[in-house]
């Protein structure tokens, strides 16, 4: 059963929103704007850069430049985050943004390849998180007579069916599959300790899906995976917080 229409949402972080699945958020957010008739939803793009498509949507967000590994990049983007939303902070965050250099297995894997990877992958969502925390705080305390799901405040991290351990059977993209499962830990840590604020904490796998990351045999487009996203979004609630999900809040074994 749904919990809550997304529509009650007041306000949407997305990081890494210039491309892929961060862009087809964004995109999604956007639609159903224009289909409700209610308030609408504060769509807060976050990105180094701003691509041509993301460019074409600028007059229906609101964009926050964000370089999710420096540590002043993220203090200027909550500065201008907090005069978006104001007083009804932050409902949901949506740590996106993320990299993969593909094919390398351990032995192929460098120090700086698994470094960089690490600093984006999961240092990134940290720093992002912890930052974005009084807004987010801010919005569940807002919402205390919502039941806690992405209506009152919540965290969705961007994960991958590769950060399973369980799972793993090859050593393809290392970095990529360690900073994935260090993602799921940190999302279960970040569950434990925000819940009692009444924030929700989730890691979310996509799907294969069809991006510069993914690559071009990927079986679901960016819209696919995007709409299920948007299942999750209106489906999770308490029950759900810290858990690795996939399609139809599904649990990915660790």
């Amino acid at each position: 059963m749904k919990v809550l229409q997304q529509f009650l949402i007041k306000s949407v972080l997305v990081t890494g929103a210039n491309r892929g699945i961060g862009l087809e958020l964004v995109k999604y957010f956007v639609e159903q704007n224009k289909k409700h008739s209610g308030p609408p939803v504060k769509v807060i793009s976050c990105s180094r850069r701003v691509s041509a498509e993301l460019e074409g949507l600028l007059e229906d967000i609101f964009h926050v430049e964000l370089e999710v590994t420096d540590s002043r990049s993220v203090l200027s983007a909550v500065k201008k985050v907090s005069d978006i939303v104001g007083t009804d902070g932050l409902n949901l965050l949506i740590n996106n943004a993320a990299i993969m250099q593909h094919g390398k297995g351990v032995v192929g894997c460098s120090d700086q390849e698994m470094k960089e990877t690490l600093d984006v992958n999961v240092v990134g969502p940290l720093s992002v998180t912890n930052n974005f925390y009084p807004l987010l705080k801010l919005a569940a305390e807002c919402n205390s007579h919502i039941p806690v799901s992405c209506a009152r405040a919540a965290v969705f991290n961007i994960s991958s069916e590769l950060g399973s351990i369980s799972n793993t059977k090859t050593s393809f993209t290392t970095a990529y599959r360690v900073s994935k499962a260090a993602l799921n830990m940190l999302t279960k840590c970040q569950a434990s300790e925000f819940i009692k604020d009444g924030i929700v904490s989730l890691s979310v796998h996509p799907g294969w899906v069809r991006t510069d990351l993914g690559g071009p045999r990927a079986p679901l487009s960016t819209k696919e995976s995007v709409e299920d996203i948007a299942y999750m979004i209106t489906h999770c609630t308490e029950e759900h917080n810290g858990m690795y999900v996939r399609k139809n809040l599904v649990p990915e074994p660790y």
